[in-house]
């Protein structure tokens, strides 16, 4: 019967150890810094749009999934009038604030658009002058009205503390000349020269507007995004910002004056993120800011995601991209402040017509008209932001481990005094 009793204890004991290395692994494994996880989303276009998005039910959905921080699109057009507010939207950005407060969720604002009071050109607020910096030029007063604007906002919403100088400007899409045509976008763009010359003085006199309305506020580099080479593209502009600001043809050489945090949208089209086509290209970026003496400077990926809609991604393979994403992240880059996934709510249709087909499945939930039905990458999500309490386990398979331990040894000791007590005496 004893010899039962200490082999159980033994097996007990084995499979405890089993337990508590395999839980505490678990715990490891799955510890993320919490600060990783942010998203993007329009809240007040959207909420000031036709298709009326509740703020407050955005921030419970984001609430519940654990988002930390929010980029949000701000764009001058429905919020400046020339350079003053216009007080009928101010409170959709005071209802932003005010649930973000309330939730715990910090605010990065982005504006990423040129109105025609500002460059005057008329019909698309992508456009910009050609560059010329002769005192008096059209591309100069656009250079003042634009550094002008990101003083006002940074000014009249002081609990904005970080702001994200545009988007996606190394992409003709996002910065051209009157006469662009996108169907001859490389005939009729900007040059690389220019784009690179026009890219490095919006993040100066973007930084320095800010900086004025808001001393204490921090500046984020335009998300650079992926163009033909993906990735590559990414590497090869911010090495050329680097060199424009090292040239001294700017009024600083010093990289803090443009941006403070580098920034740049790491998407990899419809492929799993691996080491070979995420990892790599996205440490060979980080590599130029080393190269150029900003090793030190912290990173944000203000987009990455995936589109379930007209892609040839279901639902369900946007969620294990999400989670690889995150993962990979954690793993390899400790120079990375967060992901703002991109984006929480499918874009709807009704109420956004003409955009390209993919644009309507990035969402994490479905639209707000579909009542924010939560998709398996919202799941996902949220099991990277709570995930299981594997210490709990380790901790009462290792207290059980050591009592199972205890009584092992409690019954050894007891067998070896009993047996030197009934050992027969010899003379």
């Amino acid at each position: 019967m004893k010899r039962k009793f200490v082999l159980f204890l033994v097996l007990l004991l084995s499979s405890l150890s089993i337990i508590f290395v395999t839980s505490v692994i678990m715990e490891v494994e799955s510890r993320y810094d919490q600060d990783l996880f942010g998203m993007h989303e329009a809240l007040t276009s959207r909420h000031l749009s036709d298709e009326k998005l509740n703020i407050s039910r955005a921030f419970v959905v984001m609430h519940s999934l654990g988002v930390r921080k929010i980029r949000e699109s701000i764009w001058r057009w429905y919020m400046l009038n020339s350079t003053s507010i216009k007080s009928e939207k101010k409170y959709a950005i005071q209802q932003l604030v005010g649930n973000a407060n309330l939730f715990d969720i910090k605010i990065m604002g982005f504006v990423q658009d040129f109105p025609s009071w500002m460059t005057g050109i008329e019909g698309d607020q992508q456009t910009v002058p050609h560059r010329n910096m002769t005192e008096g030029s059209k591309y100069r007063r656009f250079l003042e009205l634009y550094e002008e604007s990101w003083e006002t906002l940074a000014r009249e919403f002081p609990e904005i503390k970080v702001w994200e100088i545009g988007n996606e400007y190394n992409l003709h899409k996002y910065l051209h000349p009157p006469e662009y045509d996108p169907n001859k976008k490389d005939e009729t763009g900007f040059s690389l020269q220019e784009r690179g010359a026009i890219v490095t003085d919006l993040l100066y006199y973007g930084s320095r507007g800010i900086h004025a309305g808001n001393p204490n506020a921090t500046t984020v580099m335009c998300g650079l995004g992926p163009a033909a080479n993906r990735i590559r593209d990414i590497e090869n502009f911010l090495d050329s910002i680097y060199e424009n600001i090292e040239s001294g043809r700017w009024p600083s050489t010093n990289p803090d004056d443009f941006f403070q945090v580098a920034c740049w949208h790491p998407y990899t089209s419809n492929e799993k993120p691996n080491k070979k086509n995420w990892v790599d290209p996205n440490k060979a970026v980080y590599e130029v800011m080393k190269r150029h003496g900003d090793g030190n400077k912290r990173v944000v990926f203000s987009e990455m995601g995936f589109s379930d809609n007209c892609t040839g991604l279901s639902k369900e393979e946007v969620a294990d991209y999400l989670l690889e994403t995150f993962r990979l992240a954690k793993d390899n880059f400790p120079w990375l402040d967060i992901i703002y996934w991109f984006r929480l709510a499918d874009r709807d249709p009704k109420y956004h017509p003409n955009l390209d087909c993919s644009e309507y499945g990035y969402g994490v939930v479905e639209t707000p008209r579909e009542n924010w039905t939560w998709k398996p990458a919202a799941y996902t999500y949220e099991s990277l932001t709570h995930p299981f309490p594997w210490w709990i386990l380790s901790m009462v398979s290792g207290g059980c481990l050591l009592v199972t331990a205890a009584v092992l040894i409690l019954h050894r000791l007891h067998f070896r005094s009993k047996v030197l007590i009934d050992m027969p005496k010899t003379k």
